[in-house]
């Protein structure tokens, strides 16, 4: 196993997750903090080995040690092209986002015969390859069951409110979103406008709570 001291650290919140360079090639090293969400990660890894959607290569499941390996993709955060690129650009990156996100579900249903969800999804989960132009999807640690309005939902919220929030730009992409997933997906809308709410107040929430806790850290 790979030391993880010898690595870039990368930015996860719940697991350590770092870059291992190699002479030949590149691998991002994910150790999990959580028996569960390691499992479902390699559950949906599983599922979707073999198929044509845009996903880091898997090389190795350890479960002794909850660590999965998988190749680096050179990229950048989605969230880092919404503000800083033309508005022709960035809806061209979410509108790859979509067509990602319409053949994920129908995989997953395909195989599952029921209907999943990414449930912790937002565009640092996607990288975007400027050169390929491609758009590449990962962490499917919180997958389960459920509606695809929550995850539109979530990600709707999450691009409204990306610093600075409330943009011209930002609902323009943001209902760029539901306009290309709404049909294709037979969303319902009603529902759909209640988890915005839902979502809304829960970020809010974590937000507030977030700031306190600095605010007593500083302290």
């Amino acid at each position: 196993m790979i030391k993880p001291t010898t690595g870039e650290r990368l930015l996860s919140k719940k697991n350590f997750v770092y870059r291992e360079r190699g002479e030949q090639q590149d691998v991002v090293v994910k150790i999990f903090s959580d028996l569960k969400r390691f499992q479902r990660e390699r559950e949906i890894g599983d599922l979707l080995q073999g198929s044509s959607l845009a996903t880091p290569a898997r090389y190795s499941c350890d479960e002794n040690s909850l660590t999965i390996i998988y190749q680096f993709v050179e990229g950048s955060p989605v969230v880092d092209f919404i503000e800083n690129t033309e508005l022709s650009e960035a809806e061209d990156i979410i509108g790859k986002i979509c067509v990602w996100l319409l053949e994920f579900y129908s995989i997953i249903r395909g195989k599952q015969g029921c209907q999943y969800i990414l449930g912790d999804i937002h565009l640092r989960n996607f990288i975007y390859n400027r050169v390929s132009q491609q758009v590449y999807g990962f962490d499917f640690e919180e997958c389960r069951i459920g509606q695809i309005e929550s995850d539109v939902a979530r990600l709707f919220v999450f691009i409204l409110h990306y610093d600075p929030a409330f943009t011209p730009r930002k609902k323009a992409l943001a209902n760029y979103l539901w306009e290309n997933l709404s049909a294709p997906l037979a969303l319902d809308e009603t529902l759909f406008q209640q988890e915005v709410k839902r979502e809304t107040l829960e970020l809010i929430n974590r937000r507030a709570k977030r700031d306190i806790t600095r605010s007593r850290i500083s302290k």
